[in-house]
């Protein structure tokens, strides 16, 4: 071989390697969505704030107290709020989405339904603080994700 070929092989194998393993990654961003007009004067109506914050039993099907761990997959996720939260009081069941993107895990909750039977449209995120997301837990794959059952919730007037 000639020596002057031999740095182009390693550079064409190391840049068919990167593009293999960059098109194989899924993505998972969702795309920035602002809540719905009627939803956010809904929200307030509740008394519930951009910025608010709460805690929720991730998984509200899952046994355990809040300082046991979880093993949760992507899709769909019903929690329950721990404590009230404006008119929304605790045990209020919110449905949404939870996915992994890059490290963290995100859910957004797009529907209330309180113990007394009543179903608000809620925007609300995963994390303490917006655009949301809570980092995994050691352990996590990309099907099984590892969390702590009690988790901080916020708030949001749009979906980053």
């Amino acid at each position: 071989m000639q020596p002057f070929l031999k740095p182009c092989l390693i550079a064409a194998s190391t840049l068919a390697l990167t593009a293999c393993i960059v098109i194989g990654k899924e993505k998972t961003h969702a795309p920035r969505l602002t809540c719905a007009p009627e939803t956010a004067a809904l929200m307030k109506k509740l008394r519930l704030a951009p910025g608010q914050q709460g805690s929720l039993h991730l998984e509200a099907s899952q046994p355990g107290g809040p300082n046991d761990y979880g093993t949760y997959r992507q899709g769909q996720v019903t929690s329950r709020l721990e404590s009230a939260l404006g008119d929304l009081p605790a045990g209020t069941l919110v449905q949404g989405v939870l996915w992994m993107d890059t490290g963290k895990v995100q859910v957004r909750y797009t529907q209330a339904s309180t113990p007394e039977g009543q179903s608000y449209p809620v925007c609300l995120v995963l994390g303490s603080s917006a655009p949301g997301g809570v980092y995994a837990e050691a352990g996590t794959t990309a099907t099984a994700i590892t969390l702590p059952k009690s988790v901080p919730f916020t708030v949001v007037a749009q979906f980053e």
